[in-house]
């Protein structure tokens, strides 16, 4: 028996959500990016094989946010795949900010596939959250360069890392090369202990590069019922070495 690829697989479901999704009444979902993720993860409960952001990470990650200070503003996200995360990181900016949410709000969620990433699209329209949601086609790295060079990303609240685990590092590094890290600032990675990420863990881990002036990061690993993978969370701190700390 021939086995699909997971590729295969993923694409297949995303259809197939879409579908589920577009049967129900449009009302079940208008200005509600809450109700629009529960519905994502109870059809990926039901059929399996959708490696999403579940919400016993999400409440994990949506605590370190509420805490947060100051309270968060800008989040970029490296994998969109069917939206649920960045539909879930609109409805607590939501919750922090208001219905009105501040134009200088904003999440970027980024995804190489165009299927997904019209997926997403479609889904963050739906829920009234496509404002601040912003849904951007290529590898996150040459979005987040671009967003930065065009003056739209200039301080990171958070940073979600929920792709290709052989990327986690470089794209972590490319934040700290664009210094868009403020004291305070969080990173959250996805399934770091399986699939894993252990270039990515060992340098957070040692608190990073430990070059005089760096960033250093303050770690917590944190167990959920939800799957497989640990989800690590960073703080980052200015390093001891820089003037005025």
């Amino acid at each position: 028996m021939t086995t699909k690829p997971l590729s295969e697989i993923f694409a297949q479901r995303a259809v197939e959500l879409r579908e589920f999704i577009f049967s129900q009444p449009a009302s079940n979902f208008t200005n509600n990016p809450w109700a629009l993720a529960n519905a994502i993860e109870d059809f990926a409960n039901e059929v399996g094989h959708m490696m999403i952001f579940r919400q016993p990470k999400v409440e994990v990650a949506r605590e370190q946010l509420l805490a947060q200070q100051p309270v968060p503003r800008t989040i970029i996200e490296f994998g969109a795949f069917v939206g649920k995360s960045a539909l879930a990181w609109g409805a607590i900016l939501r919750d922090i900010h208001g219905d009105k949410v501040p134009d200088d709000v904003n999440i970027y969620t980024f995804d190489p596939n165009p299927q997904m990433v019209a997926l997403t699209r479609e889904f963050v329209k739906m829920a009234g959250v496509e404002d601040f949601v912003h849904v951007l086609e290529g590898p996150g790295s040459d979005s987040l360069r671009t967003l930065h060079a065009e003056g739209k990303v200039t301080t990171v609240d958070m940073a979600f890392f929920d792709h290709w685990e052989q990327f986690y590092l470089s794209d972590l590094k490319l934040v700290e090369e664009l210094k868009l890290w403020r004291v305070g600032s969080l990173a959250i990675a996805d399934n770091t202990d399986y699939p894993g990420a252990p270039d990515y863990l060992k340098y957070v881990q040692a608190g990073g590069s430990g070059i005089p002036g760096s960033v250093k990061y303050e770690t917590k690993s944190f167990e959920t019922t939800a799957g497989l993978g640990l989800m690590t969370g960073l703080e980052h701190r200015r390093s001891e070495h820089r003037r005025g700390t």
